[in-house]
């Protein structure tokens, strides 16, 4: 079995790939390729370079994420923080790309850190971070140079971090066009689980910024749908999707390690035995 995983995008909902990669290992079943968005990047790539997932969930379990990056505790922080943001950017006549730059740096070291400094090149097995250029709207399929350049613009959330610069151009997070990047999947293996880590739509929206996220969310998952279905009709019984339940866990609440690793190994256990049939 070619088997290739397409691991999306959500935050710190998608630490639950650590539980889905951590119960394929244990059943002796080995992907022959990842393809991440966002989070499934970063996942993917601490997977590919052949870190230990175990000594890495420790690492993350020892650290408070938010403060050691700098980040603010909601989505909408994130987006009136971002308005706050420009606004002094502009009176200070800096360049738009330097908005949040401290942030984008420090987390980008972290991600060097995690991927031991390799290139795409040097990886054993295929891997692909999907990012969005910021220009053109392209999806972009990283998969030469730094390992944590790629998978720092897969997950270059706008307004959380600045636009990567990657080969003359600005990328952004992948999730805007292809959270679970289950196209680039396709292409490296026959068989395709893809692990869907996104949350319900939240209440009602109380204002402006409220709405600017909404429309934001509706946009991806129409997109997303869309590709999936695309995916199934090609892969047939091919094809796989999981989604672990961790639609109540926060974009940014990464102190829930332990629930999202926890939900991505029920959602894995639930389709082994599909999977083994596979092969």
């Amino acid at each position: 079995m070619n088997l290739a995983l397409a691991l999306g995008g959500g935050g710190a909902r998608g630490l639950a790939h650590f539980g889905v990669l951590q119960v394929l290992s244990e059943e002796g079943i080995f992907p022959k390729a990842l393809a991440g968005t966002s989070m499934g990047a970063i996942v993917g790539a601490v997977y590919s370079v052949g870190q230990d997932l175990r000594g890495v969930l420790r690492l993350l379990s020892s650290l408070d994420l938010q403060e050691a990056l700098g980040l603010p505790p909601s989505t909408r922080n994130v987006a009136e923080e971002a308005i706050v943001e420009s606004l002094i950017g502009r009176i200070r006549r800096r360049a738009w790309w330097e908005v949040n730059s401290a942030r984008t740096t420090r987390f980008l070291a972290f991600l060097r850190l995690l991927t031991r400094g390799k290139r795409f090149e040097e990886l054993p097995l295929p891997f692909v971070a999907v990012a969005c250029d910021l220009v053109s709207g392209e999806e972009v399929r990283i998969r030469e140079g730094p390992v944590y350049l790629g998978v720092g613009a897969s997950a270059a959330i706008p307004g959380l971090l600045g636009p990567v610069r990657w080969r003359g151009r600005f990328l952004i997070d992948g999730g805007v066009v292809s959270n679970v990047p289950v196209g680039a999947a396709a292409q490296l293996g026959n068989v395709v689980l893809a692990v869907d880590v996104s949350a319900p739509l939240g209440p009602e929206p109380h204002s402006l910024v409220d709405v600017a996220l909404r429309a934001y969310d509706i946009t991806a998952r129409t997109l997303q749908a869309y590709q999936i279905r695309i995916a199934q009709e090609r892969l047939g019984e091919n094809f796989l999707l999981i989604r672990p339940e961790v639609g109540h866990i926060g974009l940014l609440e990464f102190a829930r390690l332990p629930e999202a690793v926890e939900a991505g190994r029920a959602a894995a256990k639930a389709v082994l035995s599909e999977l083994k049939n596979r092969g």
